[in-house]
């Protein structure tokens, strides 16, 4: 045991007393001049000579054991009235004790770097779960990855499945630090165990080579030299790992390449092996990173998912109303172009309300869907272009034909009794009964004029309706001979609607297709980001001054992202062109009634001149002028405060 120990001293250790009893058999002796570590020795015979070298904190230093011929903090004394066999024995023991201290310091070190290896792929992971975008996350895992491996390049490839298409490898990302990748352009790669990645994709094996020109003969995979000749660089080392989600589907491989040592940072590249202490932190690393780019591939589909399902249902709700078609995609569009512009309002309230990338999602949302409760109203009220429907016109036309028919059947018998009883009719009779069937029957035509006019949804002027009344006081016979009005009530009450075509009734039914969507909307688990699109939708017919619809919000109550609706539905409602009832309004023009409803205290002052100086609207709107529409009515009149334009009207769905 004694020939494995060297014992460091000074030459006046030699003079100390029982210097004569450690020269035994075997045992190696160095002598000391400094305290530098590494010592050539285990152990050190501290006397007053070394400690006059160097204090004994720096002997401590030097990871050697401490022997000492008396008393000293920390280190093991020699009982120097001891026999040669027992100082061996305790040499043997000091040894012994200055190996487990290495041990134990070397099992704490490495303890110490799991743990921070450890630690590292948790923040990995955290940052990994965290990052919504995929290419961000790409760009994160390969990061991670040779920061763990301290290798100089690194790619990573995804699987691409697609119905009805054989699998293909897409090689989305590579980061080299001797490279300029800035111009990289993601390619799809057929899918082979020719290719080290393809090998590793088809079979889910892991491939760890020290040099990749050294192949063995026999592997059924090749490595193309193609990047090392077009880009000048030097590949050897490489560690392929497949990348497996919970089903133990390879959904990509992380491809490492020439490791290095973490002192060669800033130094001339000497590449290494990867080792398997090495290998077992990048599996976890892509382990983590399938599971997240699983997740965030499922995020994206769900949204998509989610994306079409409401596209598909704007689709639908404007099915039942092809007149307002992309109605609900151009108040997205505008939405979003005058909450995009909030950042740079010169009204400081404004800016303060600038819309995250989230409520900007949550807007347009909000904005598509905003007239999905017209499902919920009847379609012949919500498509009611005029104040009677085609089929009650049409019976009214023939009514008014059956009376003539009747007058002129009356007319006959007339002539023909005349006839009987005076024996002939004179012309002077025929041209008087005649004359009086023309006006009878002009009266008729008159009436049906009136009633016609009437039935066109125009702005009326403020009366009694006495034109009607005449027109209802006409008695005709119906088909089975009783005398009816020539307007029932019913018809009679519908054109007697002084603003647009709806009755009371109908009106009511109209409005509450705000209340429709709202009840539909809140079906829906929103997620917590999107929670808010429900109140959105919901107020986008309340007005500042409390007139509006369905709740009479006010001011502040009303939602910033609801206001700003507002002003885009109505300013569409306005200028869309692809109506078959009315031409669109010019857009100068639409912009003065926006601002003639902000003096009526019904519009946000603000939006508005926000929406007008940025001229934010003008992608969604055509550039040519048109003529000013008459009156026409969709799902919700819109009826301007002001009296600047009686013979206008618009409509806001």
């Amino acid at each position: 045991m004694a020939d494995t120990f060297v014992l460091g001293h000074s030459s006046a250790a030699t003079e100390q007393p029982g210097w004569a009893a450690l020269q035994v058999a075997g045992l190696q002796l160095q002598l000391l001049h400094n305290a530098e570590a590494p010592l050539p020795c285990q152990l050190v015979l501290l006397d007053d000579a070394l400690l006059d070298v160097a204090p004994l904190t720096q002997w401590q230093q030097t990871g050697a054991g401490l022997l000492s011929f008396r008393a000293l903090p920390g280190v093991l004394p020699l009982p120097l009235q001891a026999s040669p066999d027992e100082l061996c024995a305790l040499l043997g023991f000091a040894v012994e004790q200055q190996r487990l201290q290495q041990i134990t310091a070397e099992l704490a070190g490495a303890l110490h770097k799991k743990d921070a290896d450890l630690r590292q792929l948790v923040d990995v992971g955290l940052a990994l779960s965290a990052e919504r975008d995929l290419d961000c996350l790409l760009e994160k895992i390969l990061e991670e990855g040779r920061r763990l491996s301290h290798c100089d390049a690194a790619s990573l490839f995804l699987i691409e499945r697609r119905a009805g298409e054989a699998e293909q490898l897409l090689f989305k990302l590579t980061q080299n630090a001797s490279l300029n990748t800035s111009q990289f352009q993601s390619q799809r790669l057929p899918l082979s165990k020719a290719s080290i990645v393809g090998y590793v994709a088809l079979t889910s094996e892991e491939l760890n080579l020290p040099n990749v020109y050294a192949l063995a003969a026999d592997a059924p995979y090749r490595f193309n030299r193609s990047f090392d000749l077009q880009m000048g660089y030097r590949t050897e080392s490489l560690l392929a790992i497949p990348m497996l989600n919970h089903r133990q589907e390879v959904v990509g491989v992380l491809e490492f390449i020439n490791r290095h040592s973490e002192a060669q940072a800033g130094e001339p590249l000497h590449c290494l092996p990867f080792s398997e202490e090495v290998a077992a932190s990048l599996r976890a690393l892509a382990s983590q990173a399938a599971v997240a780019i699983e997740n965030r591939q499922l995020l994206d589909d769900i949204s998509r998912l989610f994306d079409g399902f409401v596209q598909a249902s704007v689709f639908a709700i404007e099915q039942r109303d092809p007149t307002t078609s992309g109605h609900s995609f151009r108040v997205a569009e505008l939405c979003l172009a005058l909450a995009g512009q909030l950042a740079n309002a010169p009204q400081a309230h404004l800016r303060q309300q600038r819309f995250s990338a989230q409520a900007l999602r949550e807007l347009r949302y909000a904005a598509l869907l905003h007239d999905f409760g017209k499902v919920g109203v009847r379609e012949h009220v919500l498509t009611k272009a005029r104040k009677l429907n085609d089929t009650v016109l049409e019976n009214l036309h023939y009514r008014v034909a059956l009376a003539k028919e009747n007058l002129t059947n009356h007319c006959l018998r007339r002539m023909l009794a005349a006839c009987r009883s005076q024996g002939g009719l004179s012309d002077e009779q025929r041209a008087l009964m005649e004359l009086e069937l023309a006006q009878e029957c002009s009266r008729l035509d008159n009436y049906l004029a009136r009633i016609v006019a009437a039935n066109e949804p125009t702005m009326l002027s403020e009366g009694d309706f006495a034109d009607l009344r005449e027109v209802q006081s006409e008695l005709v016979k119906a088909p089975d001979n009783r005398l009816i009005s020539l307007l029932d009530e019913g018809e009679f009450c519908a054109l007697a609607v002084r603003k647009g075509s709806l009755t009371p009734e109908e009106r009511e039914e109209i409005e509450r297709h705000v209340v429709h969507t709202r009840d539909f909307l809140n079906l829906i688990p929103w997620t917590p980001d999107l929670q808010a699109v429900p109140k959105i939708a919901a107020a986008h017919h309340e007005k500042l001054n409390g007139s509006g619809y369905p709740y009479g919000l006010s001011g502040d109550d009303i939602p910033c992202a609801s206001r700003i609706m507002t002003i885009c539905d109505i300013f569409d409602a306005l200028t869309a062109a692809d109506r078959p009832y009315k031409p669109a309004m010019p857009v100068e023009r639409a912009l003065d009634v926006l601002q003639s409803e902000v003096k009526s205290g019904l519009l946000d002052q603000d939006l508005v001149q926000v929406f007008i100086d940025s001229r934010c609207f003008l992608p969604a709107v055509a550039s040519s002028p048109h003529q000013a529409p008459p009156f026409s009515h969709h799902v919700c009149d819109y009826e301007p405060s002001c009296n600047h334009d009686s013979h206008h009207q618009g409509k806001s769905t």
